[in-house]
């Protein structure tokens, strides 16, 4: 019997909302606080939220699952009232009717100390809600199945749960999470949310979405289909039969059950010395400098210049070129870019597509130049055109090449529509009518539908 039991199951849910949290290991003992009650922010009215299980059409290799595994709780953050630019954590426990009560962790809380209180509230017909306090920057909603443990810092963050802790709960259960902000633009006085799917770190639950907004005509709505219901077993499956690492990037249970597929990102940050893994790219990477000495490599930046921050399809061209001294040099204030390694592809955050350290800025080609210039490394298609992203580049193109990431390659073949993060520049795309990462962004944001995908 398979963990993706759980979808079948229509009696409650695991679900945790969280915001500026930090990363450290839980403990496993649980140890309650006493709470502080936490006021809504009235800047920002509180948004409903529902998570629901969802008929993707019959699949008999999902048995019926144990409702003893599913309970639901909410963790996150919230504006400090000390310094509104910062965020404190909050536990948030919901109740019946779709309630929400709120409250701040004990200022005093030693590190460590686990404040999350578990909600039991049980799912009617098959789902639950909830409503957030407000405003939410870089919040996330985690859905589980079975338990997962949280702890107070001693700075008022919540420390998240650690899936590769093995003395961790977390490590043994079947869960995932969607990314969010809802805020108000200070120009305009109008709420607005961006809102994706996040695979960019491991695939598990079986996750999708459904943002409801007032449109021009009413009210709309937007739909990120997610994983299919067997993702979890079909993306082990698939990258069980490509050589070298990818296999070992599939972690499961003792009784043989897939728990989850790491990225090859969040892999090489835990075995930096399995060297099939350290070195993947290095025949590709070869091939690009080698092309790129002898032609131009044009970025398309895909906005007007310097001074504008709207997105177009043909932006301001950024020009490049391998030198002599293996350096990729470019124009229009973008930069050089030293070779990167496989690691640096992977996650897209080191060596020349490292962000700019804390407190430095950088211009605004490099700014625009470093994320199109990764993502092209990890869907591998820097051969096929020497315009980056073009129309000539589209999703049918992506990992074509038999040196690619396969786990980006994989998940999205295994994603409803194709659109989910697999990393973390997948909002890349060579024009407006694609949406590889399946990110929504609109204002006068109503409700935020989670489906558990069955």
């Amino acid at each position: 019997m398979t963990r993706l039991n759980i979808l079948r199951a229509t009696t409650a849910l695991a679900l945790i909302f969280w915001c500026s949290v930090s990363l450290a290991a839980p403990h496993r003992h649980r140890e309650h606080g006493r709470l502080r009650h936490l006021r809504s922010d009235q800047s920002v009215a509180p948004f409903l939220i529902n998570v629901a299980t969802l008929h993707q059409g019959p699949n008999s290799s999902l048995p019926a699952a144990e409702s003893s595994n599913l309970s639901t709780y909410l963790v996150g953050g919230y504006p400090n009232p000390a310094d509104p630019t910062k965020f404190l954590g909050f536990v948030a426990q919901a109740s019946g009717g779709g309630s929400t009560t709120y409250f701040m962790p004990p200022t005093n809380a030693r590190a460590g100390v686990v404040n999350a209180v578990p909600a039991t509230a049980k799912m009617q017909a098959g789902s639950t809600s909830f409503k957030t306090p407000g405003v939410v920057n870089s919040g996330r909603i985690y859905v589980s199945d079975g338990r997962l443990d949280f702890s107070a810092a001693a700075d008022n963050t919540i420390v998240q749960p650690d899936p590769h802790n093995p003395t961790d709960i977390a490590s043994e259960e079947v869960w995932g999470f969607v990314e969010f902000t809802h805020n108000k633009d200070p120009s305009s006085g109008i709420e607005d949310m961006v809102v994706n799917l996040s695979f960019v770190d491991w695939v598990s639950l079986p996750l999708g979405m459904t943002l409801k907004y007032q449109g021009k005509n009413g009210t709309e709505t937007v739909t990120i289909s997610g994983l299919q219901p067997d993702a979890l077993v079909k993306v082990c499956e698939a990258l069980s039969a490509v050589p070298g690492f990818w296999p070992k990037l599939c972690l499961r249970s003792p009784d043989n059950t897939p728990l989850r597929v790491m990225s090859p990102a969040k892999y090489i940050s835990l075995h930096k010395d399995d060297t099939d893994a350290a070195n993947y790219y290095e025949s590709y990477i070869d091939k690009v400098w080698g092309k790129y000495k002898n032609v131009d490599l044009k970025i398309n930046s895909q906005t007007a210049g310097p001074n504008s921050n709207v997105k177009v399809d043909n932006g301001q061209i950024v020009t490049c070129r391998v030198g002599q001294d293996d350096i990729l040099h470019c124009d229009n204030d973008a930069g050089d870019y030293h070779r990167p390694t496989s690691t640096d592809i992977y996650g897209c955050d080191s060596g020349p597509f490292a962000n700019p350290g804390e407190g430095a800025t950088e211009s605004w080609s490099r700014a625009r130049v470093r994320p199109r210039l990764c993502a092209a490394f990890v869907r591998s298609t820097l051969l096929l055109d020497g315009v980056q992203p073009s129309k000539d580049v589209g999703p049918e193109t992506y990992y074509k090449d038999p040196v690619t990431n396969h786990y980006a390659r994989v998940v999205h073949e295994n994603l409803i529509g194709g659109s989910g993060y697999a990393f973390s520049y997948d909002d890349v795309n060579p024009g407006s009518a694609e949406n590889s990462a399946g990110l929504i962004q609109t204002d006068r944001p109503l409700q935020l539908d989670i489906h558990v995908n069955i």
